[in-house]
């Protein structure tokens, strides 16, 4: 039920992205680490990264189920959004230490 959920958000989210032209502008934002909450969830995405099995769902794992339950459809859809951003943000950092640490 909880990946019908996720699924669900993430493609009228798309969708509504598509519709309105904001693809090429959701692609070019961008979230800077300030809070407790973005270093623990950097950590997250880091020893997610770091273990050494396939991860087939990333958001799945990042996303806190509480939360998600308590919002209302708007609110998952903003959830997800953000969780989405902020986990590409947390990958690219990372992939750029690596190529830095090598």
């Amino acid at each position: 039920m909880k990946n019908d959920v996720l699924k669900t958000l993430a493609i009228k989210a798309k969708n509504r992205m598509i519709n309105k032209g904001l693809r090429d502008t959701y692609a070019g934002s961008s979230i800077r680490i300030i809070q407790s909450e973005d270093v623990t969830f950097y950590n997250k995405v880091k020893e997610m990264m770091n273990d050494n099995e396939d991860v087939y769902n990333p958001l799945q794992r990042l996303m806190d189920e509480n939360k998600l339950m308590k919002l209302d459809a708007r609110g998952k859809e903003k959830y997800l959004l953000e969780t989405i951003e902020k986990y590409q943000h947390a990958k690219s950092l990372l992939e750029k230490e690596r190529s830095f640490g090598n």
